[in-house]
């Protein structure tokens, strides 16, 4: 299990609270944070200062987090970092993923094609409401 003092974790959510949540359990741990409230603005911070691993809801404004998540991980400078989903859609559920997003944001329906052409998968699925002794498991599972 890696050292998590002083890592820095991106935690992208559209809900302020969830992201003041999580960050305190974060700190609680000595990790470093920053948020981003959608897609399009996650990929501008990581761009900006490469985080060690990437926190990330599934249903957001803008872009949502699976075309983050596809966007990220067909890019070569960014497809090594960690994603863990945290989100009310996980493997725990039985809900596929990416028929889960398209089914729910119709807008996406159109564009669908371009945002889908990743067989990469998250590496961990965490349940809202977050467990914190789960969230960090899975961290430092995933952290070197």
């Amino acid at each position: 299990m890696g050292d998590l003092k002083d890592r820095l974790v991106l935690v992208v959510d559209d809900d302020p609270d969830v992201i003041e949540y999580v960050s305190a359990i974060l700190d609680d741990h000595q990790m470093k944070t920053m948020s981003a409230s959608n897609g399009k603005e996650a990929m501008k911070k990581v761009r900006e200062t490469k985080p060690d691993i990437i926190l990330l809801d599934l249903m957001m404004p803008k872009q949502s987090g699976l075309g983050f998540f596809n966007e990220l991980k067909k890019n070569e400078k960014y497809k090594a970092i960690p994603v863990i989903v945290v989100s009310g859609a996980s493997k725990m559920t039985g809900v596929d993923v990416k028929s889960y997003i398209y089914d729910k944001e119709k807008e996406l329906s159109e564009r669908k094609q371009k945002v889908v052409g990743t067989d990469a998968k998250p590496e961990a699925y965490v349940e809202k409401p977050v467990d914190p002794e789960k969230l960090i498991a899975a961290i430092q599972k995933f952290l070197p």
